[in-house]
């Protein structure tokens, strides 16, 4: 490309170039650039003509960059990171801010986490929303192909990705008010007598009782395993099983279901443990992901006040 062909081309479709090869997607493109999908379409329109190239092809709920595209991505990432060391920091309106912000978790964050994000979002920025989806074995490639924003997890690994510690959580047992084990300290016996729910998430830390109890030649019984932490207090209350649930959810059930939470015995007591926010690198100095990682820093503090 000659000098005349660059000077040509608008700085603003240079940048707009650069979140779609991050984004991949013309809506999220437009939330992070704080325009209108329409607007991201029509730069679009303008750059393909600029290169004769089409730059994207769709593909399901995303475009993949063409061969042309790919060739830019790391030329235009130099220029724009010059730009915007010249230019400043970036600045993020949320009221005018429109689009959606894809968030992956499980039932557990939906529950614990993400209704405090969404007061203030509803406050703070009103034309945008969250879309929610579950914990996947490749959340955290979403996070680095930009189809997810932010990933909010207590699983063993995290991936090649940032995060933050929000508050610790840990895992208690929960009971029905009638259960045999009542009234009196669980036993490691007592935890192997009786039946268990298991939750089963991807790399869920649950895991870890079953280790613990493989190295003692124990092993539990499962007779309910379930994709929802949520589910579980119901069967607790309905059945004679033994639940391991984490204890924000044991708090949010147990006067409700009448149900009694234990403390797990000693030898598969696996402790406390962080619950994160996970994101990609590129998107830490992002003024809109500085904001959207803020509301869920408020969301945490707010939990650790109230457990």
């Amino acid at each position: 490309m000659n000098d005349v062909h660059i000077r040509r081309l608008d700085l603003n479709l240079l940048r707009t170039l650069g979140v779609l090869l991050e984004e991949r997607q013309v809506s999220r493109a437009a939330t992070r650039l704080n325009v209108t999908q329409p607007a991201v379409s029509h730069a679009l329109q303008r750059l393909r003509l600029h290169f004769d190239d089409p730059l994207f092809v769709r593909q399901g709920q995303g475009m993949v960059p063409t061969p042309r595209a790919r060739a830019l991505e790391g030329p235009l990432r130099q220029v724009l990171q010059a730009l915007d060391r010249l230019a400043g920091p970036a600045a993020f309106d949320p009221a005018a801010a429109r689009g959606t912000l894809r968030i992956a978790t499980t039932d557990y964050g939906l529950a614990v986490v993400l209704p405090g994000v969404l007061a203030r979002l509803t406050e703070e920025a009103p034309n945008l929303a969250i879309t929610s989806a579950n914990i996947t074995a490749d959340s955290f490639d979403h996070l680095k192909t930009g189809f997810l924003d932010l990933v909010l997890s207590g699983q063993e690994s995290f991936g090649d990705v940032e995060i933050e510690t929000l508050f610790r959580e840990r895992f208690v047992i929960v009971t029905h008010r009638r259960h045999p084990l009542v009234g009196r300290p669980i036993t490691l016996a007592d935890f192997i007598a009786y039946p268990h729910a298991m939750i089963d998430v991807v790399q869920s830390r649950l895991h870890g009782i079953d280790r613990r109890l493989e190295r003692l030649g124990l092993k539990r019984r499962i007779a309910l395993s379930l994709p929802h932490m949520l589910a579980a207090p119901f069967f607790a209350q309905a059945t004679s099983l033994v639940m391991p649930v984490p204890e924000r959810v044991a708090h949010l059930y147990a006067e409700q279901l009448d149900l009694v939470i234990h403390e797990p015995p000693a030898e598969v007591d696996i402790g406390r443990f962080d619950y994160v926010q996970a994101w990609h690198e590129r998107r830490t100095n992002d003024p809109m992901h500085r904001w959207l990682r803020e509301l869920v820093r408020q969301s945490a503090r707010d939990i650790r006040d109230r457990f």
